[in-house]
């Protein structure tokens, strides 16, 4: 009998050893499992937090900053600065390139536009009781309105200027003048809209308008004498300034042709990284001056702003966010950044040069002022306009070698 207690007693020691081992077992798988499960959490965390870094430091990389500074990546010859251009661009042969005739030459009928506008332009005020007012004359005239013989505000002018057929005034006003002569004294009688908001007092009212008629701006003629008062600096006679109108815009159809198949025939190989992240900012600058110059101009005249931020203003300007603008700005800089390019390899390979005084001369010579110029070298410094004038230097040098027939 005590031999068989004995067994059993050791088979239950057995027993209650494997139960502990297997216990031990299973908290120690347990205790693995747990551990997995952690460092699993604590890996998608990080991975989360990772992914948030690296998608907010990819915004970062692709926003771009407002630059105001246009020289900072060039020097004071008007280069990009630490490169050679050539290393970047594939250039066209800018030795034989042909144009056109008809694309340059500057027509006839283009001279005789632009020495109407300049006519135009120089009208005079003219009392010869011989003229007639007709529609799309510029008049000058005096009124006094009234309502019911009663004279009310914002209703008394002299020597007011108006365009018949402007529909500057209300009702048929304009009409009215019509077929009077300077010195006619006359009434012009009007119905003030229902909806007029400049006054609501007079809406819907009969108006009586007593009007004298000044004179009518007329053009003076094109002859000799007109050349010599106003356009003496260019020509003596008409002939000599219609030639002049010929050859200047001769040479201006010739330098955008040629400006246009340089960057049309250009390629870029790789991008002066410095240079294009300037021309980006540069780019935004200008945008965001032209937002903030919409929304004090609006302010000064109208009382309000048209946008509320620039975001705004580029959500109503292009449908874009901020974001998609800045996505945008590389390629819409391309063409700049491939003629500064070529401007700067060819100025490279010939030896062409430009420096500060010379740009100031030349900017002088071509009828600007010295105040100006400065003006210019506040704004966007010395490297930018040297580099405006090295790029106009080798632009003309490559027109003398174009062949236009």
């Amino acid at each position: 009998m005590k031999k068989e207690n004995s067994n059993e007693e050791l088979s239950l020691s057995k027993q209650r050893k494997l139960a502990k081992k297997k216990e031990f077992a299973r908290r120690k798988r347990n205790a693995v499992l747990t551990k997995i499960i952690v460092t699993l959490l604590i890996l998608a965390v990080i991975g989360i937090v990772v992914l948030v870094i690296v998608k907010d430091q990819i915004k970062k990389a692709k926003s771009v900053a407002v630059d105001t500074d246009y020289s900072a990546q060039l020097d004071d010859n008007g280069k990009i600065k630490g490169i050679k251009a050539a290393d970047y661009v594939s250039i066209p042969d800018y030795n034989n390139i042909t144009a056109d005739l008809s694309e340059i030459e500057y027509s006839d009928e283009s001279v005789e536009k632009d020495i109407d506008t300049l006519l135009n332009n120089k009208k005079y005020l003219d009392s010869s009781a011989d003229l007639i007012a007709a529609n799309g004359d510029k008049v000058n005239i005096d009124y006094k309105g009234s309502v019911d013989g009663v004279e009310f505000d914002g209703g008394t002018a002299e020597g007011a200027d108006l365009e018949l057929g402007s529909k500057s005034f209300i009702d048929d006003f304009e009409q009215q003048i019509e077929g009077h002569k300077p010195g006619d004294e006359f009434n012009v009688e009007v119905t003030f809209p229902e909806d007029y908001t400049n006054d609501p007092g007079l809406a819907g009212k009969d108006a009586v308008f007593a009007v004298k008629l000044n004179g009518i701006y007329v053009k003076p003629e094109f002859n000799d004498a007109f050349v010599q008062e106003n356009l003496s600096e260019y020509a003596s006679t008409t002939e000599e300034y219609r030639k002049y109108l010929k050859d200047t815009n001769y040479e201006k159809n010739l330098t955008s042709f040629v400006r246009k198949y340089v960057v049309e025939n250009t390629t870029l190989n790789s991008k002066p990284e410095a240079y294009l992240k300037q021309l980006k900012g540069n780019h935004k600058s200008d945008e965001y001056s032209y937002y903030e110059y919409m929304n004090s101009m609006y302010s000064t005249y109208y009382g309000y702003t048209p946008y509320t931020s620039f975001e705004n203003y580029l959500s109503q300007s292009y449908s874009q966010t901020e974001e998609q603008y800045d996505e945008s700005i590389e390629e819409k800089v391309t063409d700049d950044l491939k003629y500064a390019l070529f401007c700067q390899a060819v100025a490279e390979a010939e030896g062409i040069t430009a420096n500060y005084d010379d740009a100031k001369a030349y900017y002088i010579a071509q009828g600007g002022t010295e105040d100006t110029f400065e003006s210019q070298v506040t704004t966007y410094g010395k490297g930018y306009v040297v580099q405006q004038y090295l790029g106009t230097k080798v632009i003309k040098a490559i027109c003398e070698r174009v062949t236009v027939k």
